[in-house]
């Protein structure tokens, strides 16, 4: 059976964590290894945990733009993510970046944050994990100021088909959620044939976005396939191909 890697997911919100006998049903079903990622540096420590008692589950450390209102002095919540990601199975910065829909914190504090975090990859050399909504312009201007100096993913992407193939010129990854499924989703089917199967990566976001037809669902890593299986046949790239290739992906963008 063909695997995957959910290269971005959140087993620490409440509606996922704790659920011992979900994680051993997905490991031994379709799922090869989950990428569990931190939205502040509290979370960074419950995504730490979980890594370290599971085989398959790897970390991030990092602060999302929503949280970074409250994430206190910019100098401390840096020194707190760097001690994170010196830990053993800790594999990326992130989510970080701009979330320009919501704006829980203010545009400023977003930016800053997300120069410090870029900063902080460019010194840790870990690969980061990028948050865009509706920012589409200032992230793609913080990312090419780091151009060949940071790498990463661009995770749940909703970016134009021209711009996946300026971050694909620049080395970066690109990684699509159950919206590929959605009826609404035109833009981001472009975007998904925009990216070379060597540059893709699929994701839950769960406990979000779950893919159709499981809309309204506690989003989890085994509705992945669902994901997968859109983008094969976007791709028209045979299903085990496209998985085998997407964990090879995922492997090597994260040093696994």
């Amino acid at each position: 059976m063909a695997k995957l890697f959910d290269t971005h997911a959140h087993y620490t919100d409440e509606r996922l964590m704790g659920n011992e006998s979900l994680l051993t049903a997905l490991f031994s079903q379709d799922i090869s290894h989950i990428l569990t990622v931190a939205t502040d540096v509290e979370d960074g420590e419950r995504c730490h945990m979980l890594a370290d008692t599971h085989e398959g589950i790897y970390a991030s450390a990092g602060i999302h733009p929503h949280e970074c209102g409250e994430a206190g002095g910019l100098d401390d919540a840096m020194s707190a993510v760097e001690r994170q990601l010196t830990r053993r199975k800790t594999v990326a910065l992130g989510e970080i970046g701009l979330d320009y829909h919501y704006d829980f914190s203010d545009r400023e504090t977003q930016m800053r944050f997300f120069r410090a975090q870029m900063e902080l990859a460019e010194k840790t050399g870990k690969p980061v994990i990028i948050h865009d909504r509706e920012a589409h312009g200032d992230t793609m201007d913080m990312i090419r100021a780091f151009k060949g100096r940071v790498h990463g993913v661009l995770h749940s992407c909703s970016a134009s088909a021209e711009q996946v193939r300026e971050y694909v010129k620049m080395g970066w990854y690109i990684s699509f959620s159950g919206v590929i499924t959605f009826k609404n989703a035109a833009k981001t089917l472009d975007a998904v044939l925009a990216t070379p199967p060597e540059r893709l990566l699929v994701e839950t976001d769960c406990p979000y976005l779950a893919p159709v037809p499981m809309r309204g669902k506690t989003n989890h890593s085994g509705y992945l396939h669902f994901t997968a299986a859109r983008a094969a046949a976007l791709l028209q790239m045979d299903y085990d191909a496209l998985c085998e290739q997407e964990v090879k992906n995922a492997k090597t963008l994260f040093g696994i």
